[in-house]
């Protein structure tokens, strides 16, 4: 597979889950959350659940959004020393912040991967939640491949080397 190729199948799987994150799991997240407080402080009858299943769903809400985050440029970084920086350090530091991501991203998806298997083995559940928990977790690692090849095929973020003024979103 070519790089080309990688980039033209992570992008597409990027915005998958991005419009999985925003289009599904953050509206599920805002009504749970919003009944689960009419519920227990109108009617005094809380959702014992609510709190497993919020974090489940804001667990996927932000690893399905990181692929896209990045594509966009909204990663994280120090805004003050990078809009200061000459365009040729950004690029080295865009590029040295996506190897560390990827070095990172590896071990996460390592991890994610066999303990995911575990979860399955073991039909570990939430603690209130009656629900399995591998399925998120392999979730986290097939996030954390998506992110990864952006990574490979694209370590600058398009836009990123827009010229501005210091202080201003680059």
């Amino acid at each position: 597979m070519t790089f080309e190729a990688v980039d033209r199948w992570s992008a597409r799987a990027a915005r998958g889950l991005c419009n999985l994150g925003v289009y599904g799991a953050l509206p599920a997240l805002l009504l749970l959350v919003s009944l689960d407080v009419v519920l227990r402080y109108v009617f005094n009858a809380p959702l014992h659940w609510s709190r497993d299943a919020s974090g489940l769903l804001l667990l996927t809400t932000l690893f399905s959004a990181l692929p896209q985050a990045w594509d966009q440029g909204y990663h994280i970084r120090m805004e003050v020393i990078y809009a200061r920086m000459p365009e040729r350090m950004r690029r080295a530091a865009d590029v040295v912040s996506a190897a560390v991501a990827i070095a990172f991203l590896a071990l996460l998806v390592f991890e994610a991967a066999m303990f995911s298997r575990y979860m399955f083995l073991t039909g570990e559940t939430c603690e209130d939640l009656n629900a399995p928990l591998w399925p998120f977790m392999a979730f986290v690692a097939v996030c954390g491949v998506v992110f990864a090849a952006r990574l490979l095929s694209r370590p600058c973020p398009p836009g990123a080397f827009r010229q501005g003024t210091p202080g201003e979103w680059i």
